[in-house]
């Protein structure tokens, strides 16, 4: 049977996309260049095309009181950002009476609109909504597959639903003498300090004092201030929207701890969509290479207690994917992060750290071991089958290092109990240094399955033949070790009989 027509067969069985109801809305605070239901006309029609057009999902139209009466939900969301005249749209999808599918949120924001006639502008809205939404489908095409083939949703590519659109920060034209010392970077920093506590309290009120402690924030070269005009800005940042942009755009580039700290806590109390990039911000943080630790660690605290994170496996995917020499990143993701991806979509994020990270050095093993407990150890019920059958792949692995004699430990509790499970377990015990977890596994799965006794007893003469184990003291025996697993067995045989 080709290929082609496998395929075919496959859709036709195929259950019906998945409803998805949603609901458009759009918002500013004083720029409308466009009336607003105009805007939200041009969103929908734009934003829903990429998102039916592959037979996906079907949308379906509704109030905000019956949205989540749905299985799934998705909010289409568009806002004018002033000052920098540029006009941003955000689809957030997740659950609604089903919770099987991941929340993720896409985000595209658009080409200044100020000074463009009527029709580049609607042309760039609707854009900004395609752009958006093409986003959303890439990352949500594997999970509607999931849900409607029951096949495994691939962590392999990169997918990044968010695009952070440029920061504008317009140019400061008159400029005071405080201002012309805070943005001089030959003055002294006493004096560009003094500055900028003559400009604090004016941020609110006069827009070229504003801009100026924002460009201090994104540009100056002196760290500690840029932390100064990161705090100076928080109380106009609590409700402007382009100070906010900016802020976030400095978690996103910034590579000081106490700049970032800063912004972080800034960041923590914005609201609205600006929350919605806020979260997907401190992702960005844990997910790039270049944050740093401190950095990536606090936003991982953060997000540990929000109760829904859209694109939350995808960033864990990539933290603990990525090359950071200092392993607190990752371990961080995986202390933090990891556990709050539930049940099976959990698998494929562990799967491919697990099978292809190389376990060396203490970080990586303190790393490896906190992902094997949130796998394995911090469940209410067993693994599932194919997690559980990663584990004696992962302990015939070079590569899994000294931890090969813990996950040797969790085979016991944890492998499918079979006959060929029982014979990697015995071929294993060769190995000096994993013989006794090796053997005791494969004790726990005789208990688990009476009817492998007699094989493992017949493998345990065979592996005292031919094993070539030498006395080491203080770290155990072997040979003792096995003589007292084939005493147990039989022990075990007799009450069988």
């Amino acid at each position: 049977m080709s290929l082609a027509l496998t395929l075919t067969l496959l859709a036709a069985a195929a259950p019906e996309p998945p409803e998805v109801r949603y609901v458009v809305t759009a918002e500013t605070k004083s720029w409308e260049p466009i009336d607003l239901p105009e805007v939200q006309r041009m969103v929908e029609e734009a934003a829903k095309e990429p998102l039916t057009a592959p037979g996906k999902m079907r949308l379906v139209s509704a109030s905000p009181m019956t949205l989540s009466e749905g299985p799934y939900v998705l909010r289409i969301s568009g806002r004018f950002v002033e000052e920098a005249e540029r006009f941003t749209v955000y689809l957030a999808f997740g659950p609604g009476t089903q919770d099987d599918l991941p929340s993720l949120v896409a985000a595209h924001t658009s080409e200044p609109l100020g000074k463009k006639s009527r029709a580049e502008m609607e042309r760039r809205i609707r854009d900004t909504a395609r752009q958006a939404a093409l986003r959303l489908a890439e990352a949500l095409t594997p999970w509607l597959d999931r849900a409607r083939l029951n096949v495994a949703p691939p962590l392999t590519d990169d997918v990044q639903p968010m695009a952070w659109g440029d920061v504008d920060v317009p140019p400061v034209t008159d400029k005071s003498p405080a201002i012309r010392t805070l943005l001089d970077v030959a003055q002294e920093n006493h004096l560009r300090a003094k500055a900028l506590a003559e400009l604090k309290g004016h941020v609110f009120d006069q827009q070229a004092a504003r801009n100026a402690v924002e460009q201090c924030a994104l540009a100056d070269p002196t760290p500690d201030i840029r932390q100064d005009c990161v705090e100076a800005l928080a109380p106009v940042a609590r409700a402007h929207v382009p100070t906010q942009r900016i802020l976030l755009h400095i978690l996103r580039t910034d590579v000081d701890d106490k700049v970032l700290e800063a912004a972080t806590k800034v960041s923590a109390g914005f609201v609205g969509l600006s929350r919605l990039e806020t979260v997907a911000t401190w992702l960005h943080m844990v997910a790039s290479d270049a944050t740093p630790v401190r950095g990536a660690e606090q936003a991982a605290r953060l997000l540990a207690k929000e109760k829904e994170i859209p694109n939350l496996e995808y960033a864990v995917a990539a933290c603990l994917r990525q090359d950071a020499v200092v392993y607190g990143k990752r371990y961080a993701c995986a202390q933090y992060l990891l556990p709050k991806i539930p049940g099976e979509r959990r698998r494929p994020v562990m799967w491919s750290y697990l099978a292809g990270t190389p376990v060396f050095g203490t970080g990586e093993r303190l790393t490896y071991e906190q992902v094997l407990k949130v796998a394995y150890e911090d469940r209410k019920a067993p693994p599932d089958p194919a997690m559980a059958g990663l584990l004696l792949d992962l302990a015939e692995r070079p590569a899994t290092g000294r931890l090969r004699y813990k996950v040797v430990y969790l085979a016991g509790d944890y492998a499918p109990a079979t006959l060929k499970t029982a014979e990697r377990l015995l071929s294993l015990a060769h190995q000096q240094d994993l013989a006794s977890n090796a053997l005791r596994a494969a004790g726990d799965l005789a208990h688990r399955n009476p009817e492998l006794v007699g094989p493992i007893l017949g493998g345990l003469d065979q592996l005292e033949a031919s094993a070539r184990w030498y006395p080491q003291p203080h770290r155990g025996d072997p040979r003792r070790d096995l003589s007292d697993l084939r005493k147990r067995l039989v022990r075990l045989q007799e009450k069988k009989q």
